[in-house]
């Protein structure tokens, strides 16, 4: 009878579960969070958000005798009698496929313009109320964002010959000053909403009007 209990008390000992060491369980909650620590920072290093892109926003005029687009010889001046014309670009570093809207507005040359916010009908006016600038264009590639002075490209739309113009409608918002910003808004394509959402991306040209 004394061998049985003994072979029973070993088979008991056998399935009773091997104990936990405290002190090992948080030593490799400290390796795995090191490597996942190790591992976030090669991938934002080597491996950056595809989505943490951005759009180009720029405002050009046209150089006759070289024949070129430039960033500077900006009108300075508007009245009712004369067309002001400006070229817009844009180019897309978004990292995506992106469909864009330009909205052309006046306001006083005193109205803040934000990066929030677009500006709001009752303190500015759209120069083409009925019409709208839009396109879709393809994502930059790597090669191409290293580019520098390129006009032309499946990611870039324009330069895009505008006519600023002013009228009796669209100096009611100047209130009886005789200077004026002309605001281009750059909004996207939001599938969320399904319109488009304001970028927060801007330029503008201040003018004398007369």
């Amino acid at each position: 009878m004394a061998k049985k209990n003994n072979k029973v008390e070993d088979l008991n000992t056998k399935k009773r579960p091997p104990k936990i060491n405290p002190n090992k369980i948080i030593t490799l909650v400290i390796v795995v969070s090191i490597i996942g620590a190790i591992v976030a920072i090669t991938s934002i290093v080597f491996f950056p958000n595809q989505q943490n892109g951005f759009s180009e926003l720029s405002l050009l005029t046209y150089n006759a005798a070289e024949e070129t687009y430039v960033a500077n010889n900006y009108p300075n001046r508007i009245s009712q009698s004369d067309n002001v014309t400006i070229f817009f670009m844009l180019k897309n570093f978004e990292n995506k496929i992106t469909y864009y809207q330009l909205q052309i507005k006046v306001t006083k040359i005193s109205q803040n313009i934000s990066l929030e916010h677009p500006l709001l009908l009752s303190n500015s006016k759209l120069v083409y109320s009925n019409e709208t600038y839009e396109k879709i264009l393809s994502p930059a590639t790597k090669g191409e964002k290293e580019e520098k002075g390129v006009q032309t490209g499946q990611y870039i739309w324009g330069p895009v010959n505008t006519t600023l113009f002013m009228n009796s409608t669209l100096a009611t918002i100047l209130g009886g000053d005789d200077s004026l910003k002309i605001v281009f808004e750059l909004w996207r394509f939001n599938s969320l909403i399904d319109d488009f959402q304001y970028s927060g991306i801007f330029t503008f040209l201040e003018l004398s009007y007369n």
